[in-house]
């Protein structure tokens, strides 16, 4: 039943990516260059400035990218920036990514290796954790073969008390 809400839910990730018109905030990592980067990233939920990650909830990372080169193995390199500090996302950083990515024109499963100047998409769905401290932060996300960013990019966000239950 959870593969079932899984694929729900990367399938509704996909169509807000599609149709919504906002922009998610986010920069280029240092050093980086990546073509179009702002109109590729959805984060969900997410503002204007920031996105806000409340503990207890998932957030949803979906963006377009096309490799220059192969992509023999793809890794998260996810972590949080708080006080110049990195602290990996628990459960995301370092895990294999090449489940998470299917083939943007077709939505079809494309497992690693990836052929270049081919467009796919990556669907990340992860929970924010209780024991996250509430603090404003950077998310630093990548995707790597080996040492080299195949994406790279950084969201301004701020981990935000769970909801209280009634």
């Amino acid at each position: 039943m959870s593969k079932l809400y899984f694929a729900l839910a990367v399938l509704f990730a996909i169509a807000i990516f599609a149709v919504r018109s906002d922009e998610t905030p986010s920069e280029q990592c240092p050093g980086e260059e990546f073509d179009n980067l702002h109109e590729r990233i959805q984060v969900l939920p997410c503002g204007k400035s920031r996105c806000k990650l409340r503990k207890g909830t998932n957030t949803t990372v979906v963006f377009k990218f096309k490799p220059k080169n192969v992509v023999n193995e793809l890794t998260n390199d996810v972590y949080a920036i708080i006080g110049g500090l990195p602290l990996p996302f628990v459960g995301v950083a370092g895990v294999s990514a090449c489940t998470q990515i299917k083939h943007a024109d077709t939505g079809e499963s494309a497992p690693c290796p990836l052929e270049p100047n081919k467009e796919y998409v990556y669907t990340n769905v992860f929970p924010i954790l209780d024991v996250y401290p509430q603090v404003a932060l950077r998310v630093h996300w990548a995707l790597r073969d080996g040492n080299t960013d195949v994406v790279c990019f950084e969201v301004p966000a701020v981990i935000t008390a769970a909801a209280k239950k009634n």
